[in-house]
């Protein structure tokens, strides 16, 4: 039996690049495991967890979530997927983030999408997002089926 080495991969761009529709499709591709850091967050935050608790304080105030508190809620989960290949979505974001995680796993690659910002601004303006489920619509390709 021939045991494939485990893929480590990260999906960078800013907010409306396409993160979510690209890493959708790789993951179906390549049998990928997903890890959002903003569907984690909202997760933490709707189950009341104490990290989400604490996350929820910060977005409160219109603050970031300080690296520390990103870095512990990503590698905690990422020490759960430690057999499975995986990609990255919204994490690292900082320098101090992208430390942690070369301390603690190797990355193979990142895709780093460059999205012009009239692109992104349309993509943005068109973008629901429904704040009790976190599902995210776009107005002109993927409407919500309700007001």
């Amino acid at each position: 039996m021939v045991v494939l080495p485990l893929l480590r991969a990260v999906i960078m761009g800013p907010p409306g690049s396409g993160k979510g529709t690209v890493s959708a499709r790789i993951i179906k591709h390549f049998g990928m495991k997903h890890l959002s850091s903003g569907d984690l967050l909202r997760d933490n935050i709707q189950k009341k967890t104490e990290v989400g608790i604490l996350a929820k304080s910060y977005i409160d105030q219109g603050q970031l979530i300080p690296d520390d508190i990103m870095t512990q809620l990503m590698l905690n989960e990422l020490r759960g997927l430690d057999q499975y290949n995986w990609l990255l979505d919204g994490f690292p974001r900082t320098v101090a983030q992208a430390e942690a995680l070369d301390k603690e796993c190797q990355i193979d690659t990142v895709i780093d999408l460059d999205v012009p910002f009239e692109t992104i601004k349309c993509r943005l303006t068109a973008r629901w997002i429904h704040p009790a489920s976190g599902r995210v619509y776009n107005l002109e390709f993927s409407p919500p089926k309700v007001q």
